[in-house]
């Protein structure tokens, strides 16, 4: 493989999220107008679940791999959560900040097009499986550990959870999905990651660079918990070829952009939550090629 090829393929992924956050640092840097309130409610509301939705019903898995998929994106954020909680109590910073940025990857606007790039439409397919798991703990367990309690009536007016069960429902009964319902979703859904990524250039607008040097730490951790699980994982299930390589590289990506959602809502401080998803996607620059090289050999 070429690696000038690689990293500039790396870079078309890579680059625009750079470039849509940077339009949100000028945006309050100009002292033009934004909404958080309205921002954080239609991600959570409408754009995600759309996103989950079309993702899953547009996807060509059968029912074992979807399964197996599923399992592995469970096992990935549980093992990065129970090794990173130990290791945040220990250095008596608070873990309801830190624990769902370093349990939750950034698998669904960073993690999907890496993963069809490295495999394919099948690679993709798996990826968007992993990425529906994940979203389902990280819109209902984020939300827990961020306000320190759990609430079941939190649980059952989550979005996210209604447009997974009807996905899997369209995939389980065949049922033909109306054109308009398809394109609906697909629309609304794509307004989830470029207001997500726009709202974080805001939260890096009005950084407190005193945690910057703890936000870069703990991004680099982010990147080890998350290989290290991506291969015990893999390696504890058995799993080869292609959905290995999709859990290694979805388990591997940065801090999720949502974790700063969470972080917003409940005023855990989501400037630093903001750093460490930009020190981390930073940092999954210079890995993740080299990560890609030894998956796909």
């Amino acid at each position: 493989m070429d690696l000038a090829a690689l990293f500039a393929s790396m870079a078309a992924v890579i680059a625009p999220v750079f470039l849509v956050a940077a339009l949100g640092f000028s945006w309050i840097r100009s002292s033009l107008p934004y909404d958080s309130a309205f921002i954080t409610a239609f991600a959570v509301n409408v754009s995600t679940p759309c996103l989950v939705f079309s993702s899953l019903t547009n996807t060509h898995l059968a029912g074992d791999q979807l399964g197996i998929m599923a399992l592995a994106s469970v096992l990935c954020i549980v093992l990065s959560g129970l090794v990173a909680y130990p290791l945040l109590r220990a250095a008596r910073v608070p873990w309801r900040v830190y624990l769902p940025a370093l349990s939750f990857p950034n698998c669904g606007n960073l993690g999907l097009p890496i993963c069809f790039f490295a495999f394919g439409q099948e690679g993709l397919s798996l990826g968007v499986m992993f990425f529906a798991s994940m979203a389902v703990g990280q819109f209902t367990l984020g939300p827990a550990v961020a306000a320190g309690k759990f609430s079941f009536r939190q649980l059952v007016r989550t979005p996210v959870l209604y447009s997974v069960s009807a996905a899997l429902l369209v995939l389980a009964t065949n049922i033909p999905m109306p054109l308009w319902i398809s394109n609906t979703t697909t629309l609304l859904g794509n307004c989830a990651v470029p207001l997500m990524l726009f709202s974080l250039g805001v939260a890096l607008a009005r950084l407190r660079f005193g945690g910057t040097t703890r936000a870069i730490v703990l991004s680099a951790l982010r990147l080890i918990l998350g290989i290290a699980a991506g291969y015990g994982v893999s390696w504890a299930m058995g799993l080869e070829g292609t959905i290995r390589g999709v859990t290694i590289l979805q388990s591997a990506m940065p801090v999720a952009v949502f974790n700063y959602l969470w972080a917003l809502r409940y005023d855990n401080s989501p400037e630093e939550v903001a750093a460490m998803v930009l020190g981390s996607t930073v940092l999954a620059f210079g890995v993740l090629p080299l990560l890609l090289l030894n998956v796909m050999q």
